[in-house]
């Protein structure tokens, strides 16, 4: 997982997953600032992996252990989040600080359930014991409450280090540890709805917008959508998006979006079909999604002055449609 580039700092992000993988980037040991390593407890599900994977009961309360290393020889401050897992426009299942919607039907946040110090600083050349407090509510709860630790070093620490080295770019990494507690071994299978379709833009590029649901407290894995939209009365798909090898978070809203690959938004009344294919629990299940909706000439004209490729090419006499 990456962050995007502000203000000419690079950020990069190191990631325990729940995915049932680890993804590392490739970066030098001398660029590391700190490191993180979990003390995994006696009810680790499966104590080979180093994310929090906890077997629980009602209103039982527990602490986990992270221990911070300071690689440096100053002291430093680390930024700690704790957050609820959601799902990226690309099907990423992301742990970190997010602007995307919590979704009604995610009764349990991370963030209600834990609790820890938002930042600590770590002496030179030392290790930190962080502990985080877990409190399952009373009530039982089927399937599982996901999210992630984060742990990254003060910005302001970062950058005023780049300006002692005279550089003007700074990569800054940040670890997010996955946190993954249930109750119980019953099956929770996810529930998908189809919410909403709507004209938007992504990354300033025109895209037909679809809200996915998943209200069931379950990881959908391997994830393929086939998406075709139709004129009204149209037999042929006017716009189409295949993608596989994706995952959406329990009770999320996932922003899938249909690109319209660089041609102008055009206004009337259309019609989605979609299937989504996903495997949970080893099984597979296939959702189809019909809905009618409309873009308005309004929506079109607005979304056709910003689309960054239409002005790339102002040749293309076909974007002038009113």
């Amino acid at each position: 997982m990456k962050f995007k580039k502000n203000h000419k700092i690079s950020f990069l992000i190191l990631s325990i997953v729940v995915s049932f993988f680890v993804v590392v980037t490739q970066i030098s040991a001398a660029e590391i600032s700190f490191s993180v390593n979990t003390k995994i407890p006696d009810n680790q599900i499966d104590k080979s992996k180093t994310y929090f994977n906890l077997k629980m009961k009602s209103d039982q309360e527990q602490d986990v252990t992270v221990t911070l290393k300071n690689e440096t020889k100053k002291d430093i401050t680390i930024n700690i989040g704790i957050n609820s897992a959601k799902t990226n426009k690309n099907g990423v299942i992301e742990y970190g600080k997010s602007t995307i919607k919590k979704d009604e039907s995610l009764k349990y946040p991370l963030d209600s359930l834990m609790t820890g110090p938002s930042s600590v600083v770590v002496p030179a050349s030392s290790s930190k014991d962080i502990t985080f407090h877990i409190k399952v509510p009373s009530k039982s709860f089927k399937g599982i409450v996901l999210g992630g630790l984060t742990f990254q070093q003060k910005s302001s620490e970062v950058l005023q280090d780049s300006s002692k080295r005279n550089t003007t770019v700074q990569n800054e990494y940040a670890y997010a540890v996955a946190v993954l507690l249930k109750e119980s071994d019953d099956v929770v299978f996810p529930n998908l709805n189809l919410l909403k379709v709507k004209a938007g833009q992504d990354n300033y590029r025109n895209v037909i917008n679809t809200t996915i649901q998943n209200t069931h407290a379950a990881i959908l894995s391997d994830v393929k959508v086939d998406a075709k939209v139709y004129s009204k009365n149209g037999a042929d798909p006017v716009y189409s998006s295949v993608k596989n090898k994706m995952q959406i978070a329990p009770n999320t809203l996932w922003q899938y979006p249909i690109s319209l690959n660089g041609t102008a938004m055009q206004s009337g009344k259309y019609r989605l079909h979609m299937q989504v294919t996903g495997i949970s629990d080893k099984k597979s299940k296939t959702w189809t999604f019909d809905k009618n909706f409309e873009i308005t000439s309004t929506e079109a004209k607005a979304l056709n002055k910003t689309d960054v490729d239409l002005k790339a090419n102002t040749n293309n006499t076909s974007w002038v449609l009113f």
